[in-house]
């Protein structure tokens, strides 16, 4: 669509829906909110606000489930509107809610899913567990089960391998990526922000040179770099392609590395034919 090429890609969920296109009041529809940051950092809004990307992301993998968007969930952090208002807004029949803390080395996780029509909770659980990159992409995929089998029965085989695939097994190099990630969604479109995210996105690729979600971050990086006109340098382009190139031989059919590559072939290589058919791919 336009709106995928006139935003980043990679800076959005981009397999999930915007509103328009969910369907109201189903069940197997729903809206992720921002989770809580109930860390006492403000500094942990980065890794709470990771780990709620991160489940979008997770549940776009599930076939017919309608997944808001990042971008339209992101507007209802802080709000004093009631479950009801929001779902009707947003058209949606379920909505999951929760927050994430951080304590030395232990991490918790609430989340609680509710019927919009009902008011029911269908499902509701808190994981208490060490800090360890196992266990945070485990209770991800344990609560992406919870929901699929809450709003539409079990999980196809298809489903079950879509979500057992972590993206890296370094934490460091996920919190760096996090870090790099939360920098370039903020709302502001200059190059500040992706002159803090770079030395993150280089940080994560140094610690796991096989990560390939950080590639595809880097390589978004280097082509807003060129973009935006801070850097347009020929090393720069070279950094770029290889960046995702990276990311496209480790993980060819990642909706957010396809994307990636969509961006890189409209904004660099202006081969708009390719960026949109590329697109649709991501979808």
């Amino acid at each position: 669509s336009a709106d995928a090429i006139a935003t980043p890609a990679i800076s959005q969920a981009a397999e999930t829906l915007p509103v328009d296109e969910a369907v109201s009041g189903n069940r197997d529809s729903i809206a992720v909110l921002p989770f809580a940051n109930r860390s006492n950092h403000d500094d942990d809004l980065f890794f709470t606000d990771g780990i709620h990307d991160d489940l979008l992301t997770q549940l776009a993998k599930i076939g017919d489930l309608k997944v808001i968007s990042r971008t339209s969930v992101m507007e209802y952090r802080d709000t004093t509107k009631k479950i009801p208002e929001i779902a009707a807004e947003l058209g949606v029949g379920t909505i999951l809610e929760g927050g994430v803390q951080r304590a030395g080395k232990r991490i918790r996780i609430n989340a609680q899913l509710i019927d919009v029509n009902t008011d029911e909770h269908l499902w509701a659980e808190t994981f208490d567990r060490e800090m360890t990159i196992e266990n945070i992409f485990d209770i991800q995929s344990e609560i992406t089960r919870q929901i699929v089998q809450a709003v539409r029965g079990e999980l196809t085989d298809a489903d079950q391998q879509a979500i057992a695939q972590n993206p890296t097994d370094n934490l460091e190099a996920y919190e760096a990526y996090l870090r790099s990630r939360a920098a370039t969604n903020l709302p502001d479109y200059g190059r500040e922000k992706y002159q803090e995210a770079e030395p993150w996105a280089l940080r994560a690729v140094e610690l796991d040179p096989d990560f390939a979600l950080a590639w595809a971050l880097l390589a978004e990086i280097h082509g807003q770099a060129i973009w935006i006109g801070y850097d347009d340098s020929p090393e720069r382009f070279q950094m770029a392609h290889h960046a995702i190139e990276r990311a496209s031989a480790l993980a060819p059919n990642d909706a957010k590395v396809i994307a990636a590559r969509a961006d890189m072939l409209y904004r660099l290589d202006n081969d708009y034919p390719a960026a949109y058919a590329m697109y649709k791919k991501a979808e």
